[in-house]
């Protein structure tokens, strides 16, 4: 890039490569084998063996991988204790544990744009602690009180907080979190995990660690510390927890962005065929990256801006840029586009309707956006349908519709009540609702089936299926709201959409938006 020191260019191995070449000479991917790796291959540029974690991440998913590990591993070369162990905390992570035990660690990164791609062995990660076996909660509270731990960062998902949405405060009727505050030493949510650390460390008279949210919250560092604290003070209100915590602590708000879809069998064939690496779980990426820093760290941090990052001190207009702009717009093309027969992003901006609409949900919510130092909106939003276009990347539809009882609420529930206040064209929310809630019926147009990953996936196909007969305001009011349900001119624009939907279709409704 542009803005690349020469140490980050000779690391990155930023020439692109076709990947067409096939052989049948891969090599399992370890420390042993990384000096026999092809040429093409960028490998760590700092020795693996003297790393020490100075980090405990929370959700070693793909963005993890393809993104803060990614900027982590590239300061490494100029400090060596900013090593990443990584904390698996929902079954599903075993597998990400003993595939990353099987490669020392080690994984690939493909970086794909339009027309190329490159390959990149990331090291940054030198310990695993998968928190689904007996015993492992103490390994994992014991890890996070050492010494060398002055951060503690997550990617879990939005859902994970375990956010009262009604409320914005602690869900404390949530049976994790229920069963978080009755035992707290042997915790199961990421909240419950931070906080056993901390308290450990109050007790044991050290220094609190950063906590560092990376994941897609509006303010992510404040409402962190807000259940953070809420959760403190239930379980540790006799010894001043949260006093301490608050005294003492730092939770700095991020922002990121890299588009990141789910590794698939091909991928991994493009690993091992295009480059002789056998790796059981890559991540693929696309080649834009950005992550924006408050730098507040209360035991310092990995140079994160000499790979790129930037250290501010305030994030909230990159931060609304991104989750408005392109969270917000990835929402509400993906159950339009959804319904209407597309499947992966790439195929659904390539249609006329869609991407005339997409354009249209940027424009509508743009005025929600502040100015953002050294960003032309406009241009901004060019760059953003380039990327969702990226054939290279072909994201899935389904995965951006996954989670939606908490995305709407984040990315677009914001920018629609400021653009109600000012009395500003709504429709193309009102569209993106409307495809909302017919999607969570859980049934396409067709009558095939969609499986609904959310939460609160039954909870959304009931009130999906009473908005038929009783207008979308109760869908409104449970999800979303009662000021919106009480809207009137915002509901009655969801309800002819639902109409025109089942009516006249939803190309129809895409139409409307030329």
């Amino acid at each position: 890039t542009s803005d690349a020191t020469p140490s980050q260019v000779v690391y990155h191995g930023t020439r692109l490569l076709p990947f067409a070449r096939t052989s049948s000479l891969a090599m399992k991917l370890c420390s042993a084998n990384l000096p026999r790796l092809g040429k093409s291959v960028a490998v760590p540029a700092f020795e693996r063996s003297g790393l020490r974690a100075g980090i405990v991440h929370l959700g070693v998913g793909g963005f993890h991988r393809s993104h803060q590990a990614v900027y982590t591993g590239r300061t490494l070369a100029l400090d060596s204790s900013w090593g990443i162990c990584g904390v698996g905390l929902v079954p599903s992570d075993k597998k990400m544990q003993e595939a990353l035990e099987s490669q020392d660690n080690l994984y690939t990164l493909v970086t794909k744009n339009s027309k190329a791609t490159s390959v990149e062995v990331i090291g940054s990660i030198c310990d695993y602690i998968f928190a689904g076996e007996r015993k492992s909660a103490e390994n994992v509270i014991s890890r996070l009180a050492d010494d060398e731990t002055r951060i503690a960062s997550l990617t879990v998902t939005e859902k994970a907080y375990m956010i009262d949405d009604a409320t914005g405060d602690l869900d404390d009727t949530h049976p994790l979190i229920q069963h978080d505050l009755e035992n707290p030493d042997s915790p199961k949510t990421p909240v419950g995990y931070i906080v056993a650390g901390l308290r450990r460390r109050m007790e044991m008279d050290k220094m609190p660690y950063t906590v560092l949210s990376c994941d897609n919250l509006p303010m992510n560092g404040k409402l962190t510390k807000k259940v953070v604290l809420q959760y403190a003070e239930r379980v540790g209100s006799e010894v001043g927890l949260r006093e301490w915590i608050e005294e003492y602590g730092a939770f700095p708000n991020t922002m990121v962005d890299r588009i990141t879809p789910a590794t698939t069998p091909e991928d991994i064939e493009l690993v091992r065929q295009g480059y002789d690496i056998e790796d059981v779980w890559p991540v693929c990426a696309e080649d834009y990256t950005q992550w924006v820093i408050e730098d507040n760290f209360v035991q310092g941090r990995p140079r994160w801006e000499e790979a790129g990052a930037l250290l501010v001190d305030d994030v909230e207009p990159y931060e609304l840029m991104k989750l408005r702009l392109l969270n917000g717009s990835h929402s509400a093309l993906a159950y339009l586009a959804y319904l209407t027969g597309h499947r992966r992003v790439h195929h659904a901006m390539g249609d006329d309707d869609v991407f005339h609409y997409v354009t249209k949900y940027m424009d509508t919510v743009h005025p929600t956006v502040p100015q953002v130092p050294g960003v032309c909106l406009d241009a901004y939003k060019d760059v953003l349908k380039e990327r969702f276009a990226n054939p290279n990347v072909s994201d899935q539809v389904a995965r951006l519709a996954e989670d939606g009882s908490k995305k709407m609420v984040g990315f677009v529930r914001g920018a629609l009540e400021e653009l109600i206040a000012d009395r500003a064209d709504t429709k193309a929310i009102a569209a993106a609702v409307a495809g909302w809630i017919r999607h969570s019926e859980a049934v396409d147009m067709s009558g095939e089936a969609i499986e609904v990953k959310d939460p609160q996936a039954e909870t959304l196909k009931e009130f999906a299926i009473k908005a038929k007969s009783m207008g979308s305001a109760p869908f409104l009011g449970r999800f979303l709201g009662p000021r919106f349900a009480s809207n009137e001119a915002f509901r009655k624009q969801v309800d002819e959409y639902l109409k025109q939907i089942e009516d006249e279709g939803v190309r129809d409704v895409l139409k409307s938006f030329r």
